[in-house]
């Protein structure tokens, strides 16, 4: 199932202070160095495995001092400025040949320093050195990983110990596989965290001592750890509470943060009945006993009907899709115009007494279903069964820079259905409508009047819909026979009670 794109935000909110790095003194100055980062299809280039790149995200500028000229004693806590903790972007998944989806990499970055010696110029150098050089460290790192450098430590736990399952030979399925696993990535991020810092750190300290004077150099600034936290795309539907905890040089802190997504696009399949014709197509006349009433002859009748259902592809989020693709039950609809042959099935399942004397003239059967797919539009014509059809209808919509969801024709179905966003809703199409008339339901209702041991929870209210109406939100199958059932119990507590039947009158050609 292709995984949604998301609109992605890390929000680290608040500071923690359990233990200072300047014990006995009077507290520390902590500041915050923060990137996001992706990993997703706007940088994988193809390839098996395929060749991972890092984008990075600044924020707006933001001051990293948490607490601005004052200190942080231990037992404190301190509120993260949102400008400061805040990292939004965008998570497009990707399509791995062979792999199937991959639903991106989303995650942010933190080191935590207490400022000594340094001025805020040459910390700000150590800044712009780490945040142009981790994008690159990180991708190197990713790119290990993916040809098995880190495969110990994806076979761990996020206590370290080794978890089952691994394989003889790791291959890319099981590293993707283990990096859905939280314990697994929590147990990789670490090591990589690990590694990206050591790389990082002799640039960092480089750019420093480019603008440092001599004393600043004799008391730099302490770092107080490296931490990253890291989710897939299909883990931030909601709202992800997470911690990280920096210990280095003595220090124990932890900042609190939260991630989450939101899809960028959503859709619906919106289904109307958009046009009913009947034709009578014959009549049956039956001698009825309704409650007390003397017998009497009522018309049961059988109405062809020509019936028009439209599916609407409604996007209620984001940009309009650049492709569709519909589908009725299994069997894919070429653009345009077409038929596709359907069985429908015998009326009399659906049809409650009296009528039901007519249902068994139509079985059901194949009948051809005639469509007009025109984009986010869907229009299913009948006019021509004996029965009653229940189905589904499906639309695979992709939007710019998707994968093409026109692939050569031999691709088999459910590899298809799984390249682009996926919307389905059920339907039914009924070909004849029989029903009572008017003068039938008038009696029904009389007598409901009249009968007091009638239990009013089983009789309907209005008795001119106690068969399936065509223009009726489209149910299902359970849906329909619900309703008959139902009905079934309003003629029972009305005490129906049939006579005697008569030949049928036909009106119309033969089917």
């Amino acid at each position: 199932m292709r995984p949604p794109e998301l609109d992605v935000t890390f929000r680290l909110y608040e500071l923690d202070c359990q233990a200072t790095e300047d014990a006995g003194s009077d507290g520390d100055e902590p500041y915050l160095w923060v990137l996001g980062f992706k990993v997703d299809a706007e940088t994988l280039d193809p390839g098996l495995p395929p060749t991972v790149r890092v984008q990075v995200f600044r924020g707006v500028p933001a001051s990293p001092w948490i607490a601005g000229a004052g200190s942080v004693h231990t037992g404190e806590k301190r509120a993260i400025p949102a400008a400061l903790g805040t990292r939004s972007f965008r998570l497009k998944p990707a399509l791995i040949p062979l792999a199937g989806w991959f639903p991106g990499l989303a995650g942010v970055i933190c080191l935590l320093w207490d400022q000594d010696g340094m001025t805020v110029a040459s910390s700000e150098a150590g800044h712009k050195a780490f945040d142009a050089k981790l994008g690159g460290a990180l991708a190197g790192e990713l790119n290990t990983m993916l040809a098995g450098g880190y495969d110990d430590a994806l076979s761990r736990d996020a206590d370290g110990n080794v978890a089952p399952g691994r394989p003889d030979s790791p291959d890319l399925t099981w590293r993707l596989a283990r990096l859905r696993d939280a314990g697994g990535r929590r147990s990789v991020v670490r090591a990589l965290t690990a590694a990206v810092k050591d790389q990082l750190s002799g640039s960092i300290k480089d750019a420093v001592t480019d603008v440092a004077s001599w004393t600043e150099l004799i008391d730099i600034d302490d770092l107080l750890g490296v931490e990253a936290e890291v989710y897939l795309g299909d883990e931030l539907g909601g709202v992800r509470d997470f911690q990280l905890r920096f210990t280095d040089d003595e220090s124990d802190y932890t900042v609190r943060g939260q991630a989450g997504g939101r899809r960028v696009h959503a859709a619906r399949i919106l289904s109307s009945v958009t046009n009913v014709e009947r034709r009578l197509e014959q009549v049956h006349l039956l001698w009825l006993k309704v409650c007390w009433f003397a017998a009497r002859e009522y018309l049961a009748r059988a109405f062809r009907l020509r019936t028009t259902t439209r599916f609407v592809l409604d996007i209620t989020t984001g940009e309009q899709p650049v492709a569709v693709r519909w589908f009725l039950g299994d069997t894919v609809l070429a653009p345009g115009q077409g038929s596709v042959m359907v069985n429908f099935e015998p009326l009399a399942p659906y049809v409650p007494p009296p009528q039901d004397a007519l249902a068994g003239q139509y079985a059901g059967g194949p009948a051809g279903i005639t469509y007009t797919a025109q984009g986010t539009v869907l229009e299913l014509h009948c006019d021509n069964a004996n029965g009653v059809y229940f189905g589904e209808v499906r639309a695979l919509f992709a939007f710019a820079g998707d994968p093409d969801i026109f692939p050569p024709p031999a691709t088999p179905l459910p590899q298809l259905l799984d390249m682009g966003y996926l919307q389905q809703a059920t339907m039914s199409v009924t070909g004849v409508q029989l029903s009572m008339e008017h003068r039938y339901y008038e009696d029904v209702a009389a007598c409901k009047k009249v009968i007091h041991e009638v239990d009013r929870k089983h009789i309907a209210v209005d008795f001119g819909r106690l068969h399936i109406e065509p223009g009726d939100p489209a149910p299902d199958r359970e849906q329909v026979l619900a309703r008959v059932n139902a009905d079934v119990r309003v003629l029972v507590a009305a005490g129906l009670e049939i006579v005697a039947e008569t030949a049928v009158t036909r009106l119309g050609g033969h089917r």
